[in-house]
């Protein structure tokens, strides 16, 4: 795989409408992310747009790893948003790996895969949904911190951005419980599900934390449109 040299100003923007004006642009080049969030609050959409707006108008191909739901499944789901997944595959755009096709395996050998996954289209940018599915689905004993490390130092080595999920449940106070993944990763990007006043369950959005980069810290409403997901001013 061709290492890229990476430099502090090298940004590249995240494909999701609404996010670059609160992280100064874009990621760093080859920034390691973790997307949190409870059920239903969108992480599967906001990962296939990560990866879908990137290689479609970005020249910048990418590797997803789908865990949550078969690639059939993802396929026809995200049409619904007019992601054409296999057009992208076709074009060599995008890969799509599944659990069945790293079920067995060591988990050294699973990271293996995904680099030899990426090495084959030219990748700039992986997804790994999720990332709790990835790790347990080797079942075999490892150092988690270790092996977070391990990949994080991997990723970074070769240049690749990256994005993966994790589920967390929030307290009514706000609190969540931590994984040594979120001390790991670049940034944090959380997204909750809360009750309006008028009862209707809603999704708001906040950057927890973001290496190197001078960010918004407040919640913002991620709104559901036709075209996917977009981030906009918080309405409460």
């Amino acid at each position: 795989m061709v290492r890229l040299n990476l430099s502090q100003e090298s940004r590249v923007p995240t494909g999701i409408p609404g996010l670059d004006p609160l992280i100064r642009g874009g990621l760093q080049r080859g920034d390691f992310v973790l997307l949190i969030g409870g059920l239903g609050t969108g992480k599967t959409i906001f990962s296939c747009e990560f990866v879908y707006n990137a290689a479609l108008t970005m020249d910048e191909p990418a590797v997803f790893a789908t865990f949550e739901e078969d690639i059939r499944s993802l396929k026809r789901n995200m049409m619904n948003f007019g992601f054409d997944l296999s057009s992208l595959e076709s074009k060599k755009k995008l890969k799509l790996l599944d659990l069945e096709a790293l079920e067995g395996r060591g988990l050294s050998s699973n990271i293996q895969v995904l680099l030899e996954a990426m090495d084959e289209i030219k990748a700039k940018r992986l997804v790994v949904d999720s990332l709790t599915a990835f790790l347990s689905g080797t079942g075999e004993k490892f150092d988690y911190t270790f092996m977070m490390h391990l990949i994080y130092k991997t990723l970074k080595r070769e240049g690749i951005t990256s994005l993966m999920t994790a589920s967390r449940q929030f307290s009514k106070s706000g609190n969540r419980e931590t994984g040594v993944e979120e001390f790991v990763a670049d940034g944090i990007f959380q997204l909750e599900s809360y009750v309006t006043e008028s009862m209707e369950t809603r999704t708001r959005f906040v950057v927890r934390k973001l290496r190197g980069t001078e960010h918004d810290r407040t919640y913002h409403s991620l709104v559901f449109t036709p075209n996917g997901i977009s981030i906009l001013a918080f309405s409460g």
